[in-house]
């Protein structure tokens, strides 16, 4: 800087604001810029590849002149080096929240400590898959309260251009629910992915009901799982699954992770562990004769103590995958899915007069009427066990009616 006029204390102490932003140099790319609301900024002004770049060097007077010239020193060495300032600048950003859990990726694993032990392992699944997938790969390695929204805009459309809309959906409400938690551990003052829950790029995919097989269709289905020999085209595992989502209604997470320790063959029941309840409640299932069947011709493929799973598979959890029953329905000629048992035994069971809360005991529905359901807290057990009998009957064409056993099934309808 030598026989460059150097600014003084007193220049930079008596800038005042004027109608437009004005800048005080000091030469070598140096300056004071000085805006219209009195506030003052070091700013170092640059070239890298022919192209003007510029750096801020802090606020004045925190910063003072001989920090800000020492600063713009340091900058030229790095130019000097072949190296770009700007960018040198976001790398020690990144090194820096790297070391002190600052990153959206640290943010992102804590939020996900503090809350998997109330998610059910699906959920806990999921979510770990969306990030995974979705937001680590452009955010992970970024300091979380430099995030923009832009920066989630960048990472999510790819996504939905792909056709995964709700995948990129749910991907930006995960997003929101780790910002916020960034900002309630105080790593960031902003919720870049709540400011864009309404953006109009990202529009919700129409619904599509999950396909249910019909009243007709079952009979065909039940001969097809009790196939035999080289006419069967699935596995053991997968007929006892599907016959066991079908005869009890259950979701095909709480059937895919059994273990033998939850089925009491004594008294016929499936004990569901609350940790794979949507509800995060334990439930017991009664089990009807052809299921208890159906689960002692599979015990002597994969039992292997209590604490072995029922439906074990070289899968990662160690039992069978999330699309397993789906694909083998399809593959037998059912383009439905396991979900739509659901809805086939509350279609059935509703039409033969059975007690509609037994019916939703069983398919473990929340009660929509929050004071009703404070009230309401039998199992029906003694009426879901013989009608989900009788449901297991229909399916082979062996039931007649909604009466079992002289008991009327119509108790209790509102």
């Amino acid at each position: 800087m030598t026989g460059e006029k150097l600014l003084s204390e007193t220049q930079c102490k008596n800038a005042k604001p004027k109608a437009k932003v004005y800048y005080l140099n000091d030469g070598a790319g140096l300056r004071l810029r000085c805006r219209t609301d009195g506030s003052r900024t070091w700013v170092f002004r640059y070239r890298v590849n022919a192209k003007e770049q510029t750096l801020g060097l802090g606020s004045y007077p925190v910063t003072t002149i001989a920090i800000a010239r020492a600063k713009a020193d340091e900058n030229r060495n790095l130019i000097i080096a072949g190296k770009n300032p700007v960018a040198e600048k976001r790398a020690n950003k990144v090194k820096r929240a790297i070391s002190a859990n600052q990153t959206f990726g640290a943010v992102a694993r804590e939020w996900i400590t503090h809350n998997k032990e109330h998610w059910s392992t699906k959920h806990l699944n999921r979510n770990e898959s969306l990030i995974r997938l979705y937001l680590l790969p452009e955010l992970g390695r970024l300091p979380i309260s430099e995030i923009e929204e832009s920066y989630l805009f960048t990472a999510l459309k790819p996504v939905y251009d792909r056709g995964r809309k709700e995948s990129a959906r749910r991907s930006r409400g995960i997003a929101a629910q780790i910002f916020a938690y960034g900002k309630d551990t105080h790593r960031c003052q902003r919720n870049p992915a709540r400011d864009m829950a309404d953006s109009s790029y990202f529009r919700k995919p129409q619904v599509q009901h999950l396909k249910a097989i019909s009243q007709p269709d079952v009979p065909s289905l039940i001969s097809e799982l009790q196939k035999v020999g080289g006419e069967q085209r699935l596995n053991p595992q997968t007929v006892c699954a599907l016959l066991l989502a079908l005869y009890t209604g259950h979701r095909d997470h709480a059937i895919r992770g059994a273990k033998w320790g939850e089925i009491d063959f004594a008294n016929r029941d499936f004990i569901v562990p609350g940790e794979r309840m949507k509800n995060r409640h334990a439930h017991k299932v009664p089990l009807p004769e052809q299921a208890i069947e159906a689960l002692k011709q599979l015990k002597s493929v994969t039992f292997n103590g209590f604490d072995s799973f029922v439906f074990t598979s070289n899968a990662k959890m160690g039992y069978m995958s999330e699309n397993t029953l789906r694909k083998a329905l399809h593959r037998i000629g059912y383009e439905v899915t396991v979900h739509g048992f659901r809805s086939l035994i509350t279609d059935v069971l509703n039409e033969n007069g059975f007690n509609p809360d037994a019916i939703e005991r069983q398919l473990n529905h929340q009660e929509k009427n929050a004071v009703r359901g404070a009230y309401l807290r039998s199992e029906f057990e003694n009426l879901r066990r013989p009608m989900m009998q009788w449901f297991a009957d229909w399916c082979e064409g062996k039931a007649e009616g909604g009466v079992i056993n002289n008991v009327v099934s119509m108790q209790g309808r509102r």
